[in-house]
């Protein structure tokens, strides 16, 4: 036996002599089982895939010779290879995935940054990929375009021509209309939606959406690296007045709360007084670990909340190049902690400027729909756009949009017996149709004149939202989808207000005047030309089936 401090074994060889023997041996004995192993696993797809990175790395290596950072690159994906062999001997199936994905990503940025390289990135470029490089980068862009992946085109001052935006929660399309059709931004949005009629309805109208779960989309996707704003919609039933309100239980919010923290754990974006970087280190939690404590809601809508930080958080943290505002619409009945919490998180994480308001959608032209909005900026420069019209936008009537005469009356809770004394229906739900709407709700299929019975169309509900009335609203599913066509235009974010707000965030001081010609053309639009629209889309219900499902 050697002991430390010995110099010679006890056959009178030299320690330090024999220990390398030793060490010899062993790893010889370990390459010949690595070999092995290797040979065993051959033909796996995982195990080619790892041969295929550590090619490419190793060739890259060999053309930047010295470089340091390279060469660990290169042995990386060596060691990669031996991992994943004895993974697929041994069956640890989910790590064998693991390394896979590892290489393929690894190969998918090395070939991205070599088309990159040779600048500009064009569409006729994109387009003249052959076939597995196209389908190595849509596995690496996914869901999002391959042109994502690279820079997007400037002018001669170094100015982006088309920013990119992300929609989270999209809907049917509010936002994306007064961003793109209102106020004529040039930008490339792209939306998230997990509702498939919404998705369709969205996509017929024109706009690029992805049909997925938010929560299932990183936001450290690579695609992501040149986006300049991310505006989200999260569901508010759970904070609205009229829904069990469920997410303003003092439980929901303390849970809601402590996630929005620790997704800027997560992020790397909690501050340290101890760091250079005056952060400290990301936590090291996934951001499905973060989110999990959200299981506890009652109402998981309300935890959608936390992805307002995650995703803005989450881009940062990965590649914190070009991500300029974050925009929020939600209940104007959120907790005030929640928001606090929000604004906390981005402040601390580099956004100069935050500010919320309340907006009702009647001063924009259209029906009541009142919202907050929160918004956030990374510029030094705060907003200078009045987000409030110089005057009041004049919103039609109830009647002027669905083309009824004065006097009339509409239900929006069925057919009541009327209140002698007040001319009202019991219970309430009746309205003047001589006055602006109220709020549209997914029940509005079956809003009716509380005399004749006669109900409203869906292009009428679309437009007392804002949409134009040859709006291709879009029902996936079984049946008509009445109801489900409805639903998705009470979610939807006026796009008047969508129009205001963005131009505030975008610095278009002409967004006022863009509002007022959109509402001036919209409820021009002849009342029977709207109708037979609903007519070709099969979304005109008939009034006593109407009226059976609104009693």
């Amino acid at each position: 036996m050697v002991f430390m401090g010995d110099t010679h074994a006890s056959n009178g060889a030299p320690a330090g002599g024999r220990l390398k023997l030793l060490h010899d041996a062993f790893s010889a004995e370990q390459e010949a089982e690595d070999a092995a192993t290797i040979a065993q696993a051959s033909g796996h797809p995982a195990l080619a895939e790892c041969w295929k990175a550590a090619a490419l790395l190793t060739s890259y290596a060999d053309e930047n010779p010295g470089d340091d950072q390279v060469e660990g690159w290169r042995y990386d994906a060596t060691e990669r290879i031996t991992e994943c062999a004895y993974a697929i001997v041994e069956g640890y199936d989910e790590r064998v995935e693991e390394l896979a994905r590892e290489a393929r990503g690894e190969r998918a940025a090395y070939v991205a940054g070599r088309i990159e390289d040779q600048c500009p990135v064009t569409a006729e470029r994109i387009a003249a990929l052959d076939d597995e490089t196209r389908q190595l980068l849509e596995w690496y862009a996914g869901p999002f375009p391959i042109e994502w992946l690279f820079a997007p085109e400037r002018d001669a001052l170094g100015r982006i021509l088309s920013k990119r935006v992300i929609v989270l929660f999209h809907g049917p399309g509010g936002l994306s209309l007064g961003l793109r059709n209102i106020l004529g931004a040039d930008v490339d949005i792209v939306g998230i939606d997990l509702d498939g009629g919404a998705v369709a309805t969205a996509t017929a109208a024109g706009f690029r959406v992805i049909h997925a779960d938010v929560t299932q989309v990183s936001p450290e996707n690579p695609a992501l690296r040149f986006v300049s704003g991310i505006a989200l919609t999260p569901p508010c039933q759970a904070f609205t007045p009229s829904g069990l309100g469920k997410g303003r239980y003092a439980d929901a919010i303390d849970i809601i709360c402590r996630v929005i923290w620790e997704a800027g754990a997560a992020a790397g974006f909690l501050p340290w007084e101890h760091s250079p970087t005056g952060y400290a280190p990301r936590s090291g939690d996934i951001w499905d670990e973060v989110r999990a404590p959200l299981a506890q809601l009652e109402d998981p809508r309300a935890g959608l909340m936390a992805e307002v930080v995650i995703w803005p958080l989450g881009m940062l943290a990965r590649w914190n190049e070009t991500l300029e505002w974050v925009m929020v619409e939600q209940s104007s009945r959120l907790p005030q902690q929640i928001e606090d919490g929000l604004f906390e998180q981005l402040t601390q994480a580099g956004w100069h400027t935050t500010e919320a308001f309340t907006l009702d959608a009647v001063t924009y032209g259209a029906s009541h729909r009142k919202r907050r909005f929160m918004a956030a900026y990374r510029g030094e420069a705060a907003p200078f756009v009045d987000v409030a019209p110089a005057e009041p936008i004049p919103a039609p009537t109830f009647a002027e949009v669905v083309g009824w005469p004065t006097g009339r009356v509409y239900l929006t809770r069925g057919h009541r017996p009327v209140d002698p004394v007040t001319g009202r229906a019991k219970g309430g739900g009746s309205r003047s149709a001589d006055l602006p709407s109220t709020c549209v709700t997914a029940t509005a299929y079956g809003w009716a004149d509380s005399e004749t019975g006669e109900t409203i169309s869906q292009a009428d509900i679309g437009r007392l939202v804002g949409f134009p009335g040859d709006y291709p609203w879009t029902h996936v599913g079984r049946g008509r989808g009445v109801r489900n066509v409805a639903q998705q235009a009470a979610d939807a974010v006026c796009p008047m207000v969508a129009a205001a707000v963005f131009g505030r965030v975008l610095g278009d001081e002409g967004w006022e005047a863009k509002v007022r010609a959109y509402v001036h053309e919209l409820y021009g639009i002849a009342t029977a030309q709207v109708h037979r629209m609903d007519e070709q889309l099969g979304l005109f219900p008939e009034p006593d089936a109407a009226d059976s499902r609104a009693a």
